[in-house]
Order: C-alpha cells, then structure tokens, then sequence
C-alpha cells in the first residue's frame, strides 16, 4: 500500500467529496454516455465505437484493444490501455487512480479492478488512490479482484477467484485470498 497517495491532502471530514465539480460532472456525463451509447453497442462492430468513445472522454487506448459491451469503467481519463489489451464481459474497472494495462493483457469475465481505498486509521477517512499497472501478457482469470497500487509484472497469471493484495512477479502464477505464488509460468513456443 506504499504506492497509495491521498487523492486530496487535507480533507475535511468523511463527508467532504475529494472529486471536483468538473470531475463529478465529466463522471455523470460518463454515466449517461455509457448507458445510452456504450453499452448497447453490437459486439463485434460496436468494439471501435467503444474504443472511440472511451478516448473522446480521455482514455489513452490503442483502436486494436477489445472491451466489451458490459465492461465498466468508472472514469475513462484514467485508463490507458496497450495494444490487443481486453477487458472480458462484465468486467469492472473503478479506476480512481490511473490504470495501466499492457499489450496482450487479458482481463477475464467478472474481474473488478478497485484503484481506491480510505484511509481508516484517520477519522476523516480521506480517499487513497494508486496506479494499477498490469505487464504485458498477463492474464487475469475470472471474477479476479485487483487491490489499489498493485504493480502485476510481465506474463504473469493471476487465478480466478484470487484477491491481489500483493505485487506480482513476472512469470509468476498466484491464487486464492489473498493470492499466494503457486509456481513460475513456463511458455512453451
């Protein structure tokens, strides 16, 4: 959790939003965009159009990534994704901090990448935030849950079900909660 900043340093209370009045609305804006246009759009002609309205709100996306209809994205400013990066149906992302995915990234169904957290040992409970970065080649199985901060190293794996509490090497394979090495990942030719 060293990773992790205080999105605004000095915050009132607990019931003091750490969002400004432009980031609230660029969010609700967002909210309608997505519901009206993004999420009804076809699966295989709809990918460039998501893609194209995911950068019309910021996100730094390369137009061969593939998210899916059902996936989503909490602020799309704060969301870069590499070449052939996927983010697998219904799949979350509340990005609060910037999120990183690599090329070749695989983001399997249900996954939820959470980059906020409070701060408990302060009675304001200020909101932390971090940057989630994901190597390149990495696959992230099923229903997966992604801590705020994690750095995941290149070809990694991480188990369905896990909890990624911790940063992961490359070439490692990790599961459960919270996820644990298994062994390294060996890639055949």
């Amino acid at each position: 959790m060293s990773r992790l900043v205080y999105k605004v340093k000095n915050q009132k209370n607990p019931y003091t939003s750490s969002w400004s009045l432009k980031e609230v609305l660029g969010i609700r804006i967002w909210n309608i965009v997505w519901i009206l246009f993004f999420r009804p759009s076809p699966k295989l002609v709809g990918r460039y159009w998501r893609v194209f309205l995911l950068k019309l709100f910021g996100a730094r996306l390369e137009w061969d990534v593939f998210i899916y209809s059902s996936v989503k994205i909490y602020v799309p400013w704060l969301l870069k994704m590499e070449s052939k990066a996927c983010l697998g149906p219904y799949s979350e992302v509340y990005n609060l901090g910037l999120v990183h995915l690599a090329e070749e990234v695989t983001i399997s169904q249900y996954v939820y990448i959470c980059n906020g957290t409070h701060d408990l040992s302060d009675k304001r409970s200020p909101l932390m935030i971090g940057d989630i970065y994901i190597g390149k080649n990495v696959f992230v199985g099923a229903r997966a849950f992604i801590m705020p901060g994690i750095h995941i190293g290149e070809n990694a794996v991480v188990g369905a079900c896990a909890v990624v509490t911790k940063d992961v090497d490359d070439f490692y394979m990790v599961g459960g909660n919270p996820a644990k090495f298994i062994k390294k990942r060996v890639l055949n030719d």
